[in-house]
């Protein structure tokens, strides 16, 4: 479990979330698994929020939407996308 801070409308709260991670030497079996290895071998996925073409020296992130999977690359102001997404997909009611 991972424990982080979130403020909201000027109250602070404390959320507990789960954290999935992968270690750099599974990643290719990963990739293999959810059918994405060729794209991503051949350049043909790229970053959900800036459009970059992913490659192993940028992924930081790869997450379910839609039905699919998602990347995101390393930038700073990607993972904050990232997070202000995913916060906000969990806000929606279901």
């Amino acid at each position: 479990m991972s424990r982080y801070a979130s403020q909201r409308k000027g109250w602070l709260s404390m959320t507990n979330s789960a954290v999935h991670a992968v270690h750099d030497d599974d990643l290719q079996a990963v990739l293999d698994k959810l059918g994405l290895a060729t794209a991503f071998g051949k350049g043909e996925l790229r970053c959900k929020f800036c459009g970059d073409v992913m490659t192993w020296d940028n992924l930081h992130s790869l997450f379910p939407d839609g039905g699919s999977i998602k990347l995101v690359c390393d930038k700073p102001e990607c993972a904050k996308a990232l997070l202000q997404y995913l916060n906000a997909r969990r806000e929606q009611p279901a």
